[in-house]
């Protein structure tokens, strides 16, 4: 089944993230536990690495399970943060509710098949990331539409693109980054994301090329499904579907504390840019 080999990619992703945040910051505490099927990850406060996967599809879910997520992320300073897909079992909105969660920002899962072959398509214009660093700073840009960063802006793009198993990818102009993306390939399995354009070349085509450069990557890796998410009725959504994705289900961020939406998501849905992490 299709929705449990993405499930399990991508926990098994997220488990990989945190390997790489832990590498590149030992005192920073990132962590993770399994509760009820998922794994519930945390890699700092305001981290979008920081939500819970994959609870819930194989089992149902008891009360105890969601207080066990809420106190690993509140006893962390964090707000918990529970991905929530068709897959998982009923019980799981029904105690989220019950323990005073809400919800709010919506992904669309996303799927390219091994007969969209004609979509896939390298472009010489681009290129791997050689200087990670920079790769990072022009990626955040990228999804926070602004030149100048503060301090650890970058730690998330620099946290994806040294997970084992990505390649972050760049297009230039002259010595400037000017759009990114990311692939990631386990097995048969691929998955996009990073996906960010400077505001100022937008509407150029460079999602688009990035798109299908990534998936042509991707199945010569061997990889016969990619996948990505993107905010429903965005740009990038629009971007992948013209690329011969389909759409395959809604999933919805379930957060504790009812508030401002939160920096950590770092999502546009209006914007080229496709989801930080998939």
């Amino acid at each position: 089944m299709i929705e449990e080999a993405i499930r399990r990619d991508e926990i098994e992703g997220a488990r990989r993230s945190i390997e790489a945040a832990r590498r590149l910051d030992p005192d920073a505490g990132a962590t993770s536990i399994e509760v009820a099927g998922g794994l519930v990850a945390f890699a700092g406060v305001d981290s979008p690495l920081s939500q819970a996967l994959g609870v819930g599809a194989p089992q149902p879910v008891s009360a105890s399970d969601i207080a066990k997520i809420t106190e690993f992320y509140e006893s962390r300073g964090a707000i918990p943060m529970v991905f929530v897909t068709p897959a998982a079992d009923p019980s799981l909105q029904r105690e989220l509710t019950a323990a005073g969660y809400v919800a709010g920002d919506r992904e669309q899962s996303l799927l390219a098949s091994d007969d969209l072959v004609s979509h896939a398509q390298r472009d010489a214009r681009i290129g791997v990331a050689h200087d990670i660093a920079a790769w990072a700073k022009a990626s955040a840009s990228g999804f926070l539409e602004r030149e100048q960063l503060e301090p650890g802006e970058d730690v998330i793009a620099l946290i994806l693109a040294t997970t084992q198993g990505t390649v972050a990818l760049e297009v230039r102009d002259g010595h400037r980054i000017i759009s990114t993306g990311a692939v990631s390939v386990s097995g048969e399995h691929a998955t996009l994301f990073a996906g960010s354009t400077h505001t100022a070349f937008r509407r150029q085509g460079w999602h688009a090329a990035l798109i299908r450069d990534r998936v042509a990557r991707a199945r010569e890796a061997g990889a016969r499904l990619v996948r990505a998410t993107a905010g429903p009725g965005s740009a990038s959504e629009r971007n992948f579907l013209r690329c011969g994705f389909v759409k395959l289900y809604m999933r919805v961020l379930w957060e504790r504390k009812a508030s401002e939406p939160s920096a950590a998501l770092l999502r546009r849905s209006d914007s080229d840019c496709d989801s930080l992490r998939s």
